[in-house]
């Protein structure tokens, strides 16, 4: 849907901006010091899974938002908004909202909104209904607060809101659960303290998942970010953020668990009849110089003088200090063995 205050005759202009914003922001009361016919307007509303992307020019102005719902109602909704230009100040904060910053306010509290000049912005206006389909895990709305858009996941945040802003009319509806919820998801790890305890316990038990998934699968050559993400239901962007918590990456992680899994199987006596390319490919490796080179880097010795070193005793201290078991991989190297014996 489109709008401008064009359409509307000069004498009504101020009461039909003010329908307009009621019928995308719920209960908005409007008023303007400047004359009818200088006053200017425009919104451009798209439904987008549930929620709705709303983008509006608008002349400076005063408006009231009077709470329109219990926050015990599933029908209010949670506006997340980035000012792309102008000026706007909002009652109980000190400094003005200005270009590229990005605030959450809800329909269920009052706010009093002053547009201080010409001022553009981009809505996403989710009813909390929708945020707890999306996040189980949080069990309370967040409050009203601003969001950091210039650092961090709030500038994926902000990001995101531009691109979808430009390119939603584009978009195809099959493809907009999905965006809707990754911004979601991206809102839920942006928001400041005090939503802090339930952001990051919806964040942790959805890396451990990751996490487990990827210990039940590292040793499958086609295993990736986008894959893991998929599995899960979240963006590849989200899944990142949610690694970026950590000490490592995903990719990382992956290559990691592969190089334990070598060095395990390189160790031990058991494997000892295993050629170095087979323990490679068997743990994920699809390029014996890649997985060389790659162990080389992690443990400062090569797969073949790790191999050599088990012979002489001098490679258990090795094992120790990097917290592995050699007991831990003698099933899996008969197993290699049985797999090699049948190739």
């Amino acid at each position: 849907m489109e709008w401008s205050i064009d359409r509307a005759p000069i004498e009504g202009r101020i009461d039909a901006t003010e329908a307009i914003l009621k019928d995308s922001f719920q209960r908005w009361s409007l008023s303007s010091s400047a004359k009818a016919a200088a006053f200017r307007a425009k919104l451009r509303r798209h439904e987008f899974a549930g929620a709705s992307l709303v983008c509006t020019v608008t002349g400076p102005c005063v408006a009231q938002s009077p709470p329109g719902h219990s926050p015990f109602d599933n029908e209010f909704c949670l506006g997340l908004q980035l000012n792309l230009g102008g000026r706007v100040q909002l009652q109980h904060w000190d400094t003005p909202i200005c270009e590229g910053d990005m605030f959450l306010w809800r329909t269920d509290q009052r706010q009093d909104y002053e547009v201080l000049e010409r001022t553009h912005s981009v809505s996403l206006m989710i009813p909390w209904k929708l945020m707890r389909e999306h996040l189980p895990g949080r069990k309370q709305p967040p409050a009203a607060c601003r969001i950091d858009s210039h650092t961090g996941v709030g500038s994926l945040l902000s990001q995101h809101l531009m691109g979808l802003a430009k390119e939603i009319g584009a978009v195809p509806p099959s493809a907009h659960v999905a965006l809707c919820r990754m911004v979601i998801g991206l809102l839920d790890i942006a928001l400041p303290e005090p939503e802090s305890t339930t952001r990051f316990t919806t964040m942790a038990a959805l890396r451990e998942r990751a996490l487990a998934y990827i210990a039940q699968h590292f040793q499958e050559d086609d295993l990736s970010p986008a894959r893991i993400a998929a599995a899960h239901g979240i963006s590849l962007r989200y899944l990142h953020a949610l690694f970026a918590q950590g000490d490592t990456t995903v990719v990382g992680h992956i290559l990691e668990s592969r190089l334990q899994a070598c060095w395990r199987s390189l160790v031990d006596p058991a494997c000892r009849h295993l050629q170095v390319s087979a323990i490679a490919f068997h743990w994920g490796f699809n390029s014996t110089s890649h997985f060389c080179r790659a162990f080389k880097q992690r443990f400062g010795v090569s797969p073949s003088d790790a191999r050599d070193m088990t012979a002489h005793g001098s490679v258990i201290a090795m094992v120790e200090s990097a917290g592995f078991s050699l007991a831990h991989a003698k099933s899996t190297c008969h197993a290699l063995a049985g797999k090699t014996r049948t190739g």
